[in-house]
């Protein structure tokens, strides 16, 4: 081997923490180490969390490490969040993990939006991570993108997450070019993204070479643009089948009529409730649900937005003059 490929294999050697094989390396290809470039990787490894690294190049090299710099650096793993790497040094050194200093370290992961850390801190400390701090964490994980880290937060505190929240996740990682949580994200918000938005995702996907997330993008993308070319649907529900709807908001549930404009009689409406397979987008489409409405006998109604752009509509007949020009509030 040419003394150019055993100082690049010695290199290689220290920076994946095998000094004693480097030091082994360099002494049969009498090739020369210094004590200072030594102590200077040794210092490397315990940035990095290796502490059975540091020691082991410690002993190869004979470079002593002082107790209160272990100790040290096990703090300062903790306070970096660090649980695991903590958690193996202070077992190599002997060193007893204060539970109080666990639970805060634990606390302030999850407050960050670090799942993983803040419940292996709270389980090394044997505690249960309260549901206010779980949710939080949820919600920084959820915004941020981190759609499986939030969703387990969230489920640990057995709650769910709200539609805004996974909303912003969505566009978060179609922004990102991650297709597939992007699309879960709003499937459980029962939303649809934008054509523009997928087509946009499924280009940064082809650019890093991703081909199958980019036709996942596309594909998805192609669906919505043939569910706006299908024609509106529309079915009448009673009451109480509308309250069945689990993806109709509550601000839908509590929508009523207010006042007939004819008599200004405020109390007693005979109400008729409708469900549009998706709302009109065009001047057109607005014509063509009113002719629709006029075969269920409904001339005045008003449409709101629910769930995957579906819609809703109610009709109200005023009890005293039978006019069914009626304001909703």
């Amino acid at each position: 081997m040419s003394e150019e490929k055993v100082i690049i294999y010695i290199k290689k050697c220290l920076d994946e923490g095998r000094m004693s094989e480097a030091v082994e390396t360099a002494k049969f290809s009498s090739t020369s180490l210094s004590k200072e470039e030594l102590k200077a990787y040794i210092y490397k490894y315990l940035e990095k969390g290796w502490m059975s690294k540091a020691l082991a190049g410690s002993k190869a090299s004979g470079i002593e490490l002082p107790k209160e710099v272990l100790t040290g650096y096990v703090n300062k793993y903790l306070e970096e969040g660090k649980i695991y790497s903590a958690i193996e040094a202070s077992k190599i050194i002997g060193m007893p993990l204060p539970k109080d200093k666990i639970v805060k370290i634990a606390r302030d992961c999850l407050l960050k939006g670090k799942l993983e850390q803040g419940m292996e801190a709270y389980k090394l400390a044997e505690e249960k991570p309260p549901d206010g701090e779980l949710i939080i964490c949820g919600s920084l994980c959820l915004k941020e993108g981190q759609l499986y880290s939030g969703l387990e937060a969230y489920k640990i505190a057995s709650k769910t997450p709200l539609v805004e929240e996974l909303v912003i996740c969505g566009n978060r990682c179609l922004d990102k070019g991650q297709t597939s949580p992007g699309l879960e994200a709003y499937r459980l918000a029962n939303k649809t993204p934008t054509k523009e938005m997928l087509r946009s995702c499924g280009e940064k996907c082809l650019i890093e070479k991703r081909h199958d997330d980019a036709r996942t993008a596309f594909v998805a993308a192609q669906k919505i643009k043939e569910e706006k070319t299908k024609p509106i649907e529309v079915r009448e529900m009673t009451l109480e089948e509308l309250h069945g709807l689990n993806e109709l908001e509550e601000a839908w549930k509590s929508f009523a009529p207010r006042a007939c404009m004819n008599c200004e009689n405020e109390e007693s409406f005979k109400e008729r409730y409708f469900i549009l397979s998706r709302c009109p987008e065009t001047n057109e489409e607005e014509e063509r649900l009113d002719k629709l409405m006029e075969k269920y006998g409904v001339e005045h109604y008003a449409v709101g937005v629910f769930g995957d752009d579906k819609g809703i509509v109610d009709s109200a007949t005023c009890s005293k003059c039978g006019s069914q020009n009626v304001c909703f509030d």
